[in-house]
């Protein structure tokens, strides 16, 4: 999926259409991730993610400290995250779309959302892979290899400590 933003943010659009492939393409891996977080294992499920996100404020006061949980599935900075950036790309794609349309053909308040939305998808990116990779420092877990291949060590039945 990053690569895909990367891409696209690098990949000018207009009359090139590896530009809409390449967002239809990130759309469609939306749709996929969203359906197998229907019917997919636990902690890749959305009701997971949902219970996590919900754990945010008691998260974010104790995540740094002796007394942080080690998540097995998504953090709750994580799935707020996720479900953040699927939504920004659908939003993206609907308009990126709707831009095809003759109805919207030129609407230039239109393109300036897909543009802005764009943008704000690639900070978010930014921030959600720096968040990545000073959570497996603190850890010592590679979440960047846990989101690209699923798997992430079981650390929940014993309590860790931190340095």
């Amino acid at each position: 999926m990053a690569l895909l933003v990367a891409c696209d943010l690098l990949n000018e659009a207009g009359a090139n259409p590896w530009h809409r492939y390449i967002g239809y393409a990130a759309g469609a891996l939306v749709v996929l991730r969203l359906v197998w977080g229907l019917f997919g294992p636990r902690h890749a499920s959305l009701a997971a993610m949902a219970a996590s996100a919900r754990e945010l404020p008691a998260y974010l006061k104790t995540q740094f400290s002796r007394h942080g949980r080690y998540y097995v599935g998504h953090n709750p900075a994580g799935a707020w995250m996720a479900l953040t950036l699927w939504l920004l790309v659908l939003i993206i794609v609907i308009t990126g779309w709707m831009l095809q349309l003759d109805t919207f053909w030129g609407d230039e308040r239109l393109q300036t959302l897909h543009t802005a939305v764009a943008y704000v998808l690639a900070a978010c990116v930014v921030a959600h892979v720096a968040g990545a990779l000073v959570t497996s420092a603190f850890h010592r877990t590679n979440l960047i290899k846990a989101m690209i291949i699923g798997d992430k060590p079981d650390r929940s039945s014993r309590q860790q400590h931190h340095r």
